[in-house]
Order: C-alpha cells, then structure tokens, then sequence
C-alpha cells in the first residue's frame, strides 16, 4: 500500500482491544450485587467498542424499560469515551439541538454510563438503569472504576 509521501507500509488490519466475556460478565456481577445489597433491582449493560452487547442483565424486578436505557447508557459512554452524566450537563442548555442530536443515535444524555478504560483507551462502556439517577450513577462508576485499576 502507498500514501502520498510515497511508498510505505500501512497495516491492512486494524486491532481493536474490546471489554471480555469474562470482564463483562464480572461488571455485571458487581453491579447486580451492589444492587442487591441496597435491596434494590436495576438492568446492567455492558458493550464492546462497536456498541454490541457483550454481558447484560435485567433483575427480577427491575423495570421492562431500564433494558433499553441500561444498553443505550453503556452505548453513548463508550462512543463518546465519557460519563453519560458529563453528556447530561454539556447539552442541559440546548434542548432544540439536545431533542436532535438524541435522535441520530439513540444516545442516552443522563446519569449511569461509565466508559470502560484500559491505558488510556476506551474499550468498552457499562450502563446501569432502574434505580434512582444517583445510585445507577454510584454503581456505573464503582464497576468502571474497579475495572480500570
């Protein structure tokens, strides 16, 4: 392959570092059991880079809708590689654009989403849904942070 410099290697391939089954599976565990311990029940996405389910849950009890918005959460967190609650307060003053922009691709502009971060580089994103802004909010950031360290 060439550019326009001349001549020069360019990889054919492009590697990618994704979140794991088994990372997945674990994020969801901690979420689920922290909800639990509150006695509380909530829907646990997690997402690879291209925005695909790897690990979800939806306890007993949680609310039919929170499926949706835990996976749109872990989705807009990892696109963006940012907290769904810094997307809440970067468009809180725009609702013509906001109403939009929401519009294009499903994302979620509210608290729950954590992007998932390895070395610096986002690789997945984790969403929480059903429970009460701050407490999905608590658990998104406990699983994303314990999963970074």
């Amino acid at each position: 392959m060439t550019d326009a410099d001349g001549p020069t290697a360019q990889p054919a391939v492009v590697v990618r570092h994704d979140v794991s089954l088994a990372a997945g599976r674990a994020l969801v565990a901690a979420v689920t059991d922290g909800a639990t311990r509150d006695g509380r029940d909530v829907s646990v996405a997690v997402v690879d880079t291209a925005g695909v389910l790897v690990a979800f849950e939806r306890m007993d009890g949680a609310p039919r809708f929170s499926a949706e918005l835990a996976v749109s959460k872990a989705r807009t967190a990892m696109t963006f590689g940012r907290p769904t609650s810094a997307m809440e307060a970067t468009f809180a003053d725009r609702p013509a654009f906001t109403s939009s922009f929401v519009l294009q691709g499903n994302w979620y502009l509210g608290r729950g989403g954590f992007p998932l971060v390895v070395d610096g580089a986002v690789v997945g994103g984790i969403g929480v849904s059903g429970d009460e802004a701050e407490r999905e909010e608590e658990l998104a950031r406990a699983a994303a942070a314990a999963f970074g360290s």
